[in-house]
């Protein structure tokens, strides 16, 4: 186990971590398509892909206006096995608007990096200039995430073709649109689905190659995952009572209904799952705001909350239920200050009366839809079907279409506002971890990977279940997660129409996952950079030994 030795062909990593780095890939852009043409040059100076380049595929993406496409290369030693190990990258970055003056060398490290030594040291916090002169960092986009994840993968796929003892089959994916809505790794699903069909596929394992996370401020440890967190984007409608500003205890502002939502489910701790000393983190509000377009007297009538909620082990289902009863409590809170007010209100001045105003009720997507069908029929069904479908409407993003079916169907219920209004926002990423009993051969190579980097290379590699960023390997594993499709359907108005979530296939593979990838810092940041001694020349060695131990 102590005698692995330092990755022999570093150098040539090095080199095609530049060679991708160098071809902008930012997510939804031209750039991830001429991505696909630089990868496949890089495969084809492998000597077996270059004798076999059929086993290079380009995988298009479903209606797809770039028209991007996934690549899949399969090294096949064994032609008689049907067993299959899964090597998973994404190639596309976000965008380089934060570099500033250096945003036209954020896609040549060597050169970004000599360039932030010589110029204005403010650029960087003072951890990452430090790590800029030690000579051990290499600065640019992607160079973190994830590119050098995908160099590591390309490296070792070329040491293993060439190794004779070595007679497993590997399959290399890399993927577009990781860092927006995934749509690469579901062309990649159905994919993979269709050769498993087709070839009676048994897909060992998914090794992903996703950089180390910092777990905390100033956390420098590398790590192995074994899963991955999930994540939902719970959108809740507020319909109020509109009243004129100059008697504004005669109705209740959807603005109000919001803000005090908000109050409540920030940071609730209703919210934050726990699995094996792991904690996700608590939900936080990416949007909230009124839908009033000019200025006039009337209280706002409509406002929305789109929140992020992160998951280790709470399904859709149980999300919803939970947001039910905080609506609830908010509503209660609304109501009982009001009724304050309008005591005191009473008190000090002559009244004959207040309007009746209720408790804001709380509908789920699903309830106030088959309340529609009940009350309206099919003209209320044939009207938000029309709606899904209209060409136009789909052009348009994930919330404002989920905002557009929110105030359609609230539309017809204007008689029972107030209410919040509870939908699901696409995307989804299911929560992923191997499980104790079922995957026990998995975890043991893990264990033995841990050790033998402690062991040759003196490194404590720690083993966390959740990588703590998003991933595509999200959509490799649907166990956990209840039944994905089924409970989507029920309050994600958009499933199956504009975001086509492949639940089934996702469920028929159920592939395994775990995570060794290299050791970087300040992914998404203009500091973003790849520590290069662990990144190449330890981790291709455990990536490698894991490869050959699945």
């Amino acid at each position: 186990m102590g005698t692995a030795s330092l990755y022999k062909n570093a150098k040539r990593m090095e080199k095609i971590i530049a060679a991708l780095v160098e071809q902008p890939s930012v997510t939804g852009t031209g750039g991830e398509c001429r991505m696909v043409d630089t990868m496949i040059e890089l495969l084809k100076q492998i000597p077996y892909f270059s004798a076999h380049p059929e086993n290079i595929t380009r995988v298009k993406l479903a209606r797809d206006a770039l028209g991007r496409e996934a690549m899949f290369a399969l090294l096949k030693k064994d032609k008689e096995a049907t067993d299959v190990t899964i090597l998973l990258s994404h190639y596309d970055v976000v965008g380089v608007t934060d570099y500033g003056p250096y945003k036209e060398h954020a896609f040549q490290p060597k050169q970004l990096t000599t360039l932030l030594k010589q110029s204005n040291i403010n650029f960087l916090d003072p951890s990452a200039q430090t790590d800029l002169f030690s000579d051990n960092y290499l600065f640019g986009r992607g160079v973190m995430d994830m590119k050098a994840g995908l160099a590591m993968q390309m490296s070792v796929l070329h040491d293993l073709s060439e190794d004779k003892a070595f007679q497993k089959n590997i399959l290399l994916i890399a993927t577009p649109d990781e860092e927006n809505l995934s749509a690469g790794m579901f062309a990649a699903v159905r994919k993979l689905h269709q050769l498993k069909v087709e070839n009676g596929w048994h897909y060992k394992a998914c090794v992903c190659s996703e950089p180390n996370f910092a777990a905390f401020p100033g956390d420098d440890n590398k790590y192995i995952y074994t899963g991955s967190t999930g994540k939902l984007l719970p959108f809740i409608f507020c319909l109020g009572r509109e009243t004129h500003v100059g008697q504004p205890l005669e109705g209740i502002s959807a603005a109000l209904m919001a803000a005090q939502l908000a109050v409540e489910l920030e940071w609730a701790d209703e919210f934050v799952d726990e699995w094996g000393g792991e904690t996700s983190p608590s939900p936080t509000c990416l949007r909230i705001r009124d839908l009033k377009g000019q200025y006039d007297v009337q209280t706002p009538n409509e406002a929305y909350l789109l929140y992020n909620v992160l998951t280790l082990t709470s399904a859709p289902e149980a999300v919803v239920n939970k947001l039910v009863n905080l609506c609830r409590r908010a509503g209660g809170e609304i109501v009982q200050k009001l009724t304050v007010k309008r005591q005191m209100q009473q008190k000090t001045q002559e009244s004959s009366g207040h309007t009746a105003l209720t408790k804001p009720a709380v509908f789920t997507f699903s309830e106030l839809y088959q309340l529609g069908i009940t009350k309206y029929g099919d003209p209320f069904k044939e009207a938000i079907a029309f709606l899904l479908e209209d060409p136009v409407f789909q052009t348009k993003g994930y919330t404002e279409q989920t905002l557009e079916i929110a105030r359609t169907v609230s539309a017809y219920f204007y008689d029972e506002a107030p209410f919040y209004f509870i939908l699901l926002q696409p995307p989804y990423y299911p929560h992923v971890r191997l499980d104790e009993q079922q995957h026990q051969s998995l975890l043991k190579i893990t264990a033995e990977i841990k050790a033998l980097a402690a062991e040759a290379f003196s490194e404590d590699v720690k083993i966390k279940t959740f990588f703590p960023g998003l991933s595509d390997v999200s959509y490799c594993y649907a166990a956990g997660n209840g039944d994905i499709h089924a409970m989507l359907q029920k309050n994600m108005p958009l499933l199956q129409h504009s975001y086509d979530i492949p639940t089934k296939e996702m469920a028929q593979l159920s592939i395994p996952t775990i995570n060794i990838g290299p050791y970087g810092k300040d992914a998404h940041k203009r500091s973003e950079r790849l520590e290069l001694t662990y990144s190449t020349n330890i981790a291709p060695v455990l990536l490698m030994e894991a490869l050959k131990k699945i």
